[in-house]
């Protein structure tokens, strides 16, 4: 067998130019012929914009009234082509037209006679009806009884703090303070030891009465508490073992005597 050899055709030079104008020309007549040649005729404008230069008033009454729709501000504010013209802008004069007087001046006439006759006319048309209550009785008022106030007949006294818990072994009584008005409670700081004795006492409030507070010192210094060791003996303290309090006495006061007597009159 003998094999064949393919080898690619080679188009020479001359040849490719005269495919070249081959489709040159075909396009040209294909543009020739599909081509319009008639003249071309302008289309007509059948309107055209139209600018007015408005310095006071158009003097078209078209125009006008196109302004004054697209005025935004004809009824916001005063313009001579709204409302506002036709009412106070443009107003009308004002025409006046005087009569003469042809009438004598002469004094009013005076009848003494009928001075208050008005009010006397009023007064008797104008009579008040008597003045009717209910029939209904009148409502039973509630009866309060309040309680008595409770008035102090003695002086007292009470503990509070941490030395409210010791019992107290002496019998404590206030007396009553002689005094004009009545009195605040005086209010001691007491200290206490273990043994049940109390330290010297201090002022924590007076009751405005010198006497009153240096008896409260007087009975306070007397206290003897229940001793938190054995009985009767020698219980070691220290600052720290001392049980604090207030002892507050609260005051009954009595009436001062008279200091002079009133004087009796000489026999007759």
């Amino acid at each position: 067998m003998h094999q064949t050899l393919l080898h690619p055709v080679v188009w020479p030079r001359g040849r490719w130019w005269t495919a070249f104008l081959i489709a040159f020309i075909v396009q040209v007549t294909v543009i020739y012929v599909l081509s319009d040649r008639k003249p071309v005729v302008p289309t007509p404008v059948k309107s055209s914009p139209v600018h007015y230069h408005v310095v006071d008033s158009p003097p078209d009454p078209v125009i006008a009234e196109l302004l004054n729709s697209y005025d935004p501000t004809l009824f916001a504010l005063p313009n001579p082509r709204g409302f506002s013209g036709e009412a106070w802008l443009r107003p009308h004069p004002l025409i006046h037209q005087t009569e003469d007087w042809k009438d004598s001046p002469r004094w009013l006439s005076l009848n003494g006679a009928e001075l208050g006759a008005a009010f006397t006319e009023f007064a008797r048309t104008n009579v008040m009806a008597q003045r009717t209550y209910s029939d209904r009785p009148a409502p039973r008022l509630t009866e309060v009884n309040p309680p008595p106030i409770p008035s102090r007949t003695n002086s007292s006294f009470r503990i509070e703090g941490e030395l409210a818990r010791r019992e107290l072994l002496t019998r404590v009584e206030v007396p009553s303070i002689p005094h004009t008005d009545i009195l605040t409670s005086t209010v001691v700081q007491l200290g206490v030891n273990p043994s049940g004795y109390a330290l010297p006492p201090f002022f924590l409030s007076s009751s405005g009465s010198k006497a009153a507070d240096q008896e409260a010192l007087k009975l306070a210094k007397l206290m003897r508490f229940k001793p938190l060791g054995p009985a009767g003996g020698n219980t070691p303290w220290s600052a720290t073992s001392l049980v604090w309090g207030k002892v507050i006495f609260e005051w009954h006061t009595l009436e001062l005597p008279a200091a002079n007597a009133p004087a009796t009159p000489p026999p007759q």
